[in-house]
């Protein structure tokens, strides 16, 4: 298992050519992430994606792009690649997200619902047209045409890949001091 641990630096000089890279994060000190964690039998409460060095792609009250120091400096993260990933999926992986981050505000809004659905381990508890940060796991589909998860939490996500070594790969993690 891929161990390595990330500096502040090593993160803003992730190669470009490595990106879009899943996120994986645990807000420290949060009750809600710790809550979330818990429910799922995880250690990550959120998931992104890293555009190109130093910008994610993220569900907050929108989805948007913010920089990765927003969340170095309370977050520890998780970075994920796929190994086969070329120039081709990588494009592709880049031209959904950017069409997503293209959609008006009202159509990038954050679902409150789905939340309370996942806490209570109904999954199908959704608005439509409305995301939480780990639905932004189904433009993997995209690129991987065995990746069949609905509704998924970070926890499920992460899962997903950790079954899949011979497919998907630890770039490292970034732990707070």
């Amino acid at each position: 298992m891929d161990r390595r641990q990330l500096t502040k630096e090593d993160i803003l000089n992730i190669p470009k050519e490595l990106c879009p890279m899943m996120v994986f994060s645990y807000g420290i000190g949060s009750a809600i992430a710790t809550a979330i964690a818990i429910r799922e039998h995880g250690l990550y409460n959120h998931f992104m994606w890293l555009l190109k060095p130093g910008i994610l792609a993220t569900q907050s009250k929108t989805f948007h792009e913010v920089h990765v120091e927003d969340y170095m400096e309370r977050h520890a993260l998780k970075f994920v690649y796929g190994k086969e990933w070329g120039r081709k999926e990588r494009r592709i992986l880049r031209n959904v997200i950017a069409t997503d981050l293209a959609k008006p505000w009202y159509r990038r809004l954050y679902d409150p619902v789905a939340i309370v659905g996942q806490f209570f381990g109904t999954e199908w508890m959704q608005l439509p047209y409305f995301d939480i940060c780990s639905d932004k796991g189904r433009y993997i589909r995209e690129i991987d045409p065995e990746y069949n998860l609905k509704r998924p939490s970070p926890t499920n996500i992460n899962n997903w890949t950790k079954a899949r070594p011979e497919a998907y790969m630890v770039h490292g993690r970034y732990r707070l001091d």
